[in-house]
C-alpha cells in the first residue's frame, strides 16, 4: 500500500499527468457547473479562474523557471488588471455578435436544455464549430505579427519578461474583441448550445492558461494541442523564433502551414524596441492608438503619466 501511494505521489510531482488533467479538468468543471444550473458565462469564470489560481500555486511548488517567480516592476499588477477586467469586451462582444446572428443568419444562440450536454450530435456540432474557429484564430493570430495595424493591439500580450498563468489573458479589448467575434460568430452560424460553446470556450481558456504558465511540465499529447514548450518559443525575443507556434489550441494548423518550432526554451522573452514601452494597463490599452508609430512616443508625450 505504501509503495502504491509512493508510485502515485512520484507520477504527481513528475506532472505526467498533469498536462491534460490540467487542461481538461476546467471544462469538465464548466459542465458540471452549467449541470447544476450555473449560467455558462459564470461557469466559464469559474473554471477559468480556478485553473489561474491552481496553476499558480504549482508554478510556486514545480516551476519551469524561478527566476520568473519573481515579480519585478509592474508587471503583475498589469495581469491582475487584466484578467479582471477580461470579462468586459468578451461579453459585450459576444452579446453584439448575437445581435447581428438574429440580423444576418436569422438566427439566434438561444438558451437550450441541459440534455444538450448528454446529445452526441450536439457535441458533434460543438466539436466541428471549435475547429473551425481555431483555424480562424490561428489565421488572426498569425496576420497579428504581420500586419502592423493588427499587431498594435497584439503589443501588450507579448511585453511581459516573464510567463505564468496570470498572464494568459493580457490581451489588448480590441485583441480579445475579435478573438470573441470569431468564436461567436462561429458557434452561431453552426447553431451550437451555449451549454456546449461554454465547455469549449473553457478548453480554449485552459490550454490559453497552460501554455502561459511557468510550470515543468511536459506534455505528453503534444501532436493534438499546444503546450508550454512550443508557446514558450513563440515569446522569444528573438523575431524570426517567435514567428513561429502560432496554434491557438490545436497543433494541427501549425503543423499544416509549417509554422511548428520545437526547439530549447528561449533565455530571454518579450519585445526588442528601442522606445519606452508602457507598463501599466491604462498606458498600454493608449499605446495602440499610437497611430503614427508603434512605440510609446506619442503615449509619453500627451500622457506621461500613464507609464509610472
Amino acid at each position: 500500500m505504501c509503495l502504491r501511494y509512493r508510485g502515485l505521489m512520484n507520477t504527481i510531482k513528475s506532472l505526467r499527468i498533469g498536462f491534460p488533467f490540467l487542461l481538461l479538468f476546467p471544462p469538465a468543471l464548466t459542465a458540471l457547473l452549467i449541470w447544476c444550473d450555473v449560467a455558462g458565462p459564470f461557469a466559464l469564470t469559474i473554471a477559468t479562474v480556478t485553473l489561474i489560481v491552481g496553476a499558480t500555486a504549482i508554478e510556486r511548488w514545480r516551476p519551469f523557471r524561478a527566476a520568473w517567480n519573481t515579480v519585478d516592476g509592474p508587471e503583475l499588477g498589469t495581469d491582475l488588471a487584466y484578467i479582471a477586467l477580461a470579462s468586459v469586451p468578451d461579453r459585450l462582444t459576444r452579446l453584439a455578435v448575437e445581435a447581428a446572428g438574429v440580423a444576418l443568419l436569422g438566427a439566434a444562440v438561444a438558451e437550450g436544455p441541459l440534455s444538450s450536454l448528454l446529445s452526441p450530435a450536439a457535441w458533434a456540432v460543438g466539436l466541428s464549430a471549435f475547429v473551425v474557429s481555431d483555424a480562424a484564430k490561428y489565421a488572426i493570430h498569425r496576420a497579428s505579427h504581420k500586419f502592423p495595424w493588427l499587431w498594435r493591439f497584439h503589443f501588450a500580450h507579448h511585453q511581459p519578461s516573464r510567463l505564468t498563468a496570470l498572464n494568459a489573458l493580457r490581451l489588448h479589448p480590441v485583441n480579445m474583441v475579435y478573438n470573441s467575434a470569431i468564436d461567436t460568430f462561429v458557434a452561431i452560424a453552426f447553431g451550437v448550445s451555449p451549454e456546449i460553446a461554454a465547455v469549449f470556450a473553457t478548453l480554449r481558456a485552459s490550454v490559453a492558461v497552460v501554455t502561459h504558465a511557468n510550470i515543468d511540465v511536459e506534455a505528453q499529447c503534444q501532436w493534438l494541442f499546444n503546450a508550454p514548450s512550443y508557446h514558450r518559443l513563440h515569446h522569444a525575443i528573438d523575431i524570426k523564433t517567435a514567428n513561429h507556434n502560432y496554434a491557438s489550441t490545436l497543433l494541427v494548423w501549425d503543423r499544416l502551414f509549417g509554422t511548428l518550432l520545437r526547439g530549447k526554451a528561449p533565455d530571454v522573452i518579450g519585445i526588442a524596441t528601442p522606445y519606452r514601452q508602457a507598463q501599466s494597463y491604462r498606458g498600454q490599452l493608449l499605446q495602440a492608438v499610437c497611430t503614427h508609430r508603434l512605440d510609446t512616443t506619442c503615449v509619453l508625450a500627451r500622457w506621461p503619466w500613464l507609464t509610472r
